[in-house]
């Protein structure tokens, strides 16, 4: 074919050209004969392909799917991904889509699926869309072997109970997936034939990585220096009001409180520690424990063991119950009722005698 070419363009030329033309056509059909026998060569050996084959799954396409309708219930199997390398643990989502008034049989829980090991289970809450609901399966499973491997039908049974249904038992049934699993070790493997020669030696760079090791350190000795300094502060302080009496922590305690505008602005955090100053300075006078207990128990108590007289328990009973509707019921009392609070608790702890008599 190409010494005819040749030829007949040879036509159109002078006779030089004409014979160097044949020369070249007849130099071609060689070359074309002699790479006949490595094209057929090639053929036996990779073949032809079937044009009408599907294609290879992708690493992008993602997961297989199948979905199976029958009556009021559908079906949904959905492996990914697919295909799967024999180091994954690929997951199966069984879906099932069915009106409200379908009951569903779920499949018994078994230890594979085809050529799949089960290795875990989940079924997360059902969910309901408009007039069904969707039940869902997930299973994590372990491929035995690589290459196109099956999951086997998965077999549902449900009962029509709807007002207009048969009631009767019947069975879905979803087709059977293939998956693809691919080996670890791929075409693209790193080979030892790939590596070069030892590289010659290089300069680094000078470090100054002790720098921040440095400065590191020393915000480290600064934080516990605080710290060591706060909590001796701290100890201190403990150690100055463990040598005042009940009466004398108290009034310090209240004192403190009323000049602590923050304190005052929020009313709720100023009657807890308004109310545990006075629950505290009971307990250092006498043996009630009043701040582990409720309003009640304390008050129940001090009236059992006739700890105040009843005129003092009487106001005490009047305080610690307005305190309780600040801190448990959301009144908000007025300026004029705080200052009350406060001059309750002066009252009572004795701040004001305590100033008289100075």
């Amino acid at each position: 074919m190409v010494w005819w070419f040749a030829a007949r363009r040879s036509f159109n030329r002078k006779p030089e050209a004409c014979a160097s033309s044949c020369r070249y056509g007849s130099a071609r059909l060689r070359l074309a004969v002699k790479r006949v026998p490595a094209a057929l060569a090639g053929l036996m050996l990779f073949g032809c392909g079937d044009p009408l084959a599907a294609p290879t799954p992708s690493a992008s396409s993602g997961k297989a799917t199948t979905q199976v309708d029958r009556g009021p219930v559908r079906v949904t199997v959905e492996v990914a991904p697919q295909p799967a390398r024999l180091s994954d643990e690929p997951t199966l989502t069984l879906s099932i889509d069915y009106e409200t008034d379908v009951k569903i049989h779920k499949p018994p829980f078994g230890d594979a699926f085809g050529d799949f090991i089960i290795r875990d289970f989940r079924e997360p809450l059902p969910e309901t869309r408009d007039d069904r609901e969707i039940l869902r399966q997930i299973y994590t499973l372990e491929p035995t072997t690589t290459g196109p491997l099956q999951v086997d039908p998965i077999a549902i049974q449900f009962t029509d109970a709807r007002p207009n249904g048969d009631g009767e038992l019947h069975t879905i049934e979803s087709e059977a997936l293939t998956v693809n699993v691919l080996s670890v070790i791929d075409s693209e493997a790193p080979s030892l034939d790939d590596l070069e020669g030892f590289a010659q030696p290089i300069d680094l760079p000078r470090s100054y990585s002790w720098v921040g090791w440095l400065v590191g350190c020393g915000i480290i000795l600064l934080a516990v220096a605080a710290f060591v300094a706060r909590r001796f502060r701290r100890s201190v302080a403990q150690a100055a009001e463990k040598q005042l009496s009940p009466r004398e922590l108290a009034t310090q305690r209240l004192e403190k409180l009323w000049r602590n505008k923050a304190a005052c602005a929020d009313v709720k955090e100023f009657y807890v520690e308004l109310t545990d100053i006075v629950r505290q300075y009971i307990e250092g006078t006498t043996d009630v424990h009043a701040p582990e207990q409720t309003t009640e128990e304390f008050l129940r108590e001090i009236g059992a063991g006739k700890t105040f007289s009843f005129e003092e328990g009487q106001r005490l009973r009047d305080f610690l119950e307005s305190g309780d509707l600040v801190k448990f019921a959301a009144h908000r009392p007025g300026a004029a009722d705080i200052e009350e609070a406060y001059s309750r608790a002066r009252r009572f702890v004795g701040t004001d005698q305590q100033e008289a008599a100075a």
